[in-house]
């Protein structure tokens, strides 16, 4: 393995990194820099695999390293988020952190070993049940210590359910009009994120993506 296989892996340590730097913020209290690295996650998540196609430096090793990272940046830190989300003495909450870490494993698991060719992943994401775990921690009021645990497991059974979402390369497949729709129904979300404080964008743009994978789903499904 060369110089050049290795540029897309180092970027996938700086994920494995960043979430323990977040985990380790977190820990201490420091919530903005915990974000801040948690923000990086994504960051760098995006770009490994990236890197890997530019560079054409696509290896096993990367594919294994990739969800070995995502285990700590989208499995370990949302569920240590949730933890700290509620009082130490809480003996619920740390089950539905520990299924929800379990979740992405399996998810993560599953993914390395039956990835389709198709145009559809099989299950919500670890970085988007992430992403909606940051999105209730922060862009919400504190809510009843009962719905921490619920949550974990629903986004834990969420990811491994067999409900078919879009891949990047499947928006192709969406036609224009309802993308353009989608697109308006965003900038909407953003334009009340702005106007009144609200915290509806990521919510918001989750329930699009979902809406536009099952119809898309179908649609090519009448067809076949």
């Amino acid at each position: 393995m060369n110089l050049r296989h290795h540029i897309p892996n180092a970027c996938t340590l700086l994920n494995a990194f960043s979430g323990m730097a977040a985990i380790f913020f977190l820990s201490q209290g420091g919530i903005d820099k915990a974000m801040f690295f948690w923000g990086l996650c994504y960051v760098f998540d995006g770009f490994d695999g990236l890197l890997a196609r530019y560079l054409k430096a696509e290896s096993d090793v990367g594919k294994q390293l990739d969800s070995l990272a995502d285990v700590i940046s989208f499995g370990a830190l949302p569920a240590y988020f949730l933890f700290s989300l509620c009082e130490a003495e809480n003996t619920v909450l740390p089950l539905g952190c520990i299924v929800y870490l379990l979740g992405v494993i399996l998810r993560l698991a599953r993914f390395n070993v039956a990835e389709s060719k198709t145009i559809f992943f099989q299950g919500l994401s670890s970085p988007l049940a992430a992403l909606l775990v940051g999105w209730v921690g922060i862009g919400l009021k504190p809510l009843p210590l009962f719905c921490y645990p619920l949550l974990a497991g629903l986004l834990a059974f969420l990811m491994n359910a067999p409900l078919p979402l879009l891949k990047t390369k499947g928006f192709q497949y969406v036609p224009r009009p309802i993308l353009m729709f989608a697109g308006f129904g965003l900038v909407l979300g953003i334009g009340l994120q702005l106007l009144f404080e609200t915290s509806l964008l990521i919510p918001l743009g989750l329930l699009v993506y979902l809406l536009l994978s099952l119809t898309t789903f179908h649609r090519l499904k009448d067809k076949s």
